[in-house]
């Protein structure tokens, strides 16, 4: 496999990256309605499960956003060190 075919798999693994944060958001925010939903139903054992479900996404959510960032800079510094950054240029 060339540089530039693994720039490519690098760009591929970004986007499931950020899909994988699109999808653990959307898990943060349906935790929270729950939780918010069980306390006007006043369901106090789902309250406090959703509530940790919620904790629990909202740390996946934190790692996966952590990975993205440290992963974005490998690919830059990828891209620079091999010079594909300048072949788009052209």
């Amino acid at each position: 496999m060339n540089n530039r075919e693994k720039l490519e798999k690098m760009d591929r693994a970004l986007r499931l990256l950020e899909d994988l944060k699109n999808s653990q958001q959307a898990m943060v925010e349906k935790a929270s309605q729950l939780q918010l939903d069980a306390m006007e139903f006043n369901f106090s054992e789902m309250e406090k499960n959703m509530g940790e479900l919620f904790s629990r996404y909202n740390q996946s959510l934190d790692f996966v956003n952590q990975e993205i960032e440290r992963f974005e800079i490998k690919r830059n510094q990828f891209e620079q060190k091999h010079g594909l950054d300048k072949m788009d240029e052209e």
